[in-house]
């Protein structure tokens, strides 16, 4: 059967240096941060001015705040752009329930605990792979524990704090897949009351116990 290609994400873990993971650790306060401010200041221009800030708008002011805060200058320029657009898929979450006759929530600010991740937007534009290991800008040279093979053409990558330790997420275009095998049958399905489920052959199926 012919393959298919789809869109894929593969994680893998990484295996950072002490001096690397205080640079993660940097980073993800800085974006949480970056969230944060342009939150508020699309949140109170909004109630003051009735203007409506853009994502366009607030990465026009990155130039400026790499200018003014020397950390900010440390973090490669597409992860913070990626930081904005992150807090604006959450607006046009938020308005696309409204229009769906939904009462959502505001989006939320970012505690400590809620932002662990940061993403470069563009592979091969900062993040690239180099010899089975990762590359990233202001950080460095990463070992990866390559569980399985990469597939497809890697998008966009993905830095994440988990419970036991730092994992790279690629999100990979055109990723071969292969569907299952067809049997050649086809079945239905029908819920009852008497037995859980009746097969198109008639076999039934009980509750348990």
């Amino acid at each position: 059967m012919e393959e298919q290609a789809v869109h894929k994400t593969f994680k893998y873990k990484l295996k950072p240096t002490a001096e690397q993971e205080q640079e993660f650790e940097s980073v993800s306060l800085l974006c949480r941060r970056l969230y944060n401010t342009a939150l508020e200041q699309r949140k109170t221009t909004y109630e003051r001015c009735s203007v409506f800030l853009s994502r366009f708008d607030l990465e026009a002011e990155l130039k400026d705040i790499r200018a003014e805060m020397p950390e900010y200058a440390g973090v490669y320029s597409n992860v913070l752009q990626d930081v904005l657009a992150r807090m604006d898929r959450a607006f046009q979450a938020f308005f696309h329930r409204i229009r769906e006759g939904q009462t959502p929530g505001y989006p939320r600010f970012q505690g400590r605990g809620r932002y662990h991740s940061f993403t470069y937007k563009e592979f091969g534009n900062g993040a690239r792979l180099d010899n089975g290991f990762l590359i990233l800008p202001k950080i460095g040279r990463l070992a990866v524990r390559w569980s399985r093979s990469l597939e497809g053409t890697p998008k966009t990558v993905t830095v994440s704090k988990e419970a036991d330790d730092w994992y790279v997420y690629f999100s990979c275009a055109k990723a071969p897949s292969q569907p299952l095998p067809s049997t050649g049958q086809e079945t239905g399905i029908d819920l009852g009351l008497e037995a859980f489920t009746t097969l198109a052959d008639g076999t039934r199926i009980f509750h348990p116990g």
